[in-house]
C-alpha cells in the first residue's frame, strides 16, 4: 500500500473524529451554559478546536458567539468542524481507489451539506440540533466503513486514525479543570459535580458511569472511567487496545509498534494513584506528548514525511 494513500486515510478518520469531538464539546458547553449563565463554560472547546492562543489572537475575549464562529464556521481554522470535514472530504476523494463507493459518497453527501452554513443557517437549525447532525454522520461514517470494508490494510489506517485522534481528544477533556486532581479526590462540591457530570455526558457516559460507581460523580471517579476502563469506548485504555492491536497487524516490527506497547502498558497495568501521583493535569499533559510521539512515529514508518 502507497504511504500517500495510507496518509490520506489516516487523516480521512482523524478528520471525522475530531470533527465528532469538537460537536460534543460545544453541545456540553452550550447545555451548562444555558443552565449557569457561566462564561467560562465554553473554555473547554477550544482545547481541541483550535486552541485558546489562536482564538485569542483573532477573537479576543471568550465569547459564546465566538467561540461557536471559530469552532464551527472558521474556514481557516483546520480544527473547525467545517474546516474538519473539508479536510476529510479531500482525504476521501484521494483515496477513492481504495475506499468503497459507499464511503465516498457518504463523506462527500456531509460535506455537501455542510460547506454552505453559515451563521444565518446555523441559528436556523439551533446549536443543539447540528450537534447531533455532526455526531449521527460521524457515527454513519463509521457504520458504513465496518460495514463495506475488508479487513485489510486501508481498513487498519482508517481505524488507526479514529483511536489516535480519540485518545488525543479524551485526555484534552480531562485537563480542563485537572488541576489538583488526585487518586483521593472521590467528593465533589456543586461546581465540580456540574463540570465532572458534563465531562461524562461529552462522551456519552453518565449512564455507564452511574451504572458501574458506587457513589456520586466525583474527579477521581471519572478519571479512573476515562483512564483506565477498558470497557468504555472513549477511554484512554481502550484506545490504547485498539492502538496497539492494528500495529501489531500492520507490522509488529516497526518502531512505532514498540511505543506503543509501551503506553499501553502503562494504561493496562497501572494504577490510578500511581498515575496521578503528580495529579490529573500532570498525567495528561504527559499522556499527550507521549501520544504526539507516537503519532510522529507512525507518521515516520508508514506515513508521508513532507
Amino acid at each position: 500500500m502507497l504511504s500517500r494513500t495510507a496518509d490520506h486515510l489516516y487523516w480521512l478518520s482523524r478528520s471525522m473524529e475530531r470533527a465528532e469531538n469538537v460537536a460534543r464539546f460545544l453541545d456540553v458547553a452550550n447545555r451548562q451554559a444555558l443552565s449557569s449563565g457561566d462564561s467560562e463554560s465554553w473554555q473547554p472547546v477550544l482545547s481541541i478546536a483550535g486552541g485558546t492562543e489562536s482564538y485569542r489572537a483573532r477573537f479576543g475575549e471568550v465569547t459564546a458567539v465566538g467561540v461557536v464562529t471559530y469552532a464551527v464556521l472558521d474556514h481557516d481554522n483546520p480544527s473547525s468542524i467545517i474546516g474538519c470535514l473539508r479536510s476529510a472530504r479531500e482525504n476521501a476523494h484521494a483515496g477513492r481507489s481504495v475506499i468503497p463507493h459507499e464511503l465516498w459518497e457518504t463523506i462527500n453527501a456531509v460535506w455537501l451539506q455542510v460547506k454552505s452554513l453559515d451563521g444565518a443557517r446555523l441559528r436556523d437549525q439551533g446549536l443543539p440540533a447540528f450537534c447531533d447532525w455532526v455526531k449521527e454522520r460521524s457515527h454513519l461514517f463509521r457504520g458504513v466503513t465496518y460495514g463495506t470494508m475488508l479487513r485489510n490494510e486501508p481498513y487498519q489506517f482508517l481505524r488507526l486514525g479514529t483511536f489516535l485522534e480519540r485518545a488525543d481528544d479524551t485526555a484534552r477533556l480531562l485537563a480542563v479543570r485537572g488541576d489538583g486532581v488526585t487518586a483521593a479526590s472521590r467528593t465533589a462540591d456543586a461546581a465540580e459535580h456540574l463540570h465532572w457530570g458534563a465531562v461524562l455526558r461529552s462522551v456519552s457516559a453518565y449512564k455507564a458511569y452511574r451504572t458501574l460507581a458506587k457513589g456520586d460523580v466525583s474527579p477521581a471517579g471519572v478519571a479512573e472511567m476515562l483512564i483506565l476502563n477498558a470497557d468504555m469506548p472513549r477511554s484512554l485504555h481502550a484506545c490504547l487496545d485498539q492502538v496497539t492491536m492494528i500495529l501489531e497487524r500492520l507490522s509488529a516490527a516497526c518502531e512505532c509498534t514498540r511505543v506503543a506497547g509501551g503506553l499501553h502498558a502503562e494504561l493496562h497495568f497501572g494504577r490510578l494513584d500511581r498515575l496521578l501521583r503528580d495529579g490529573l493535569d500532570g498525567f495528561v499533559a504527559d499522556f499527550l506528548a507521549e501520544n504526539n510521539t507516537l503519532a510522529k512515529q507512525i507518521q515516520s514508518d508508514f506515513l508521508m514525511t513532507a
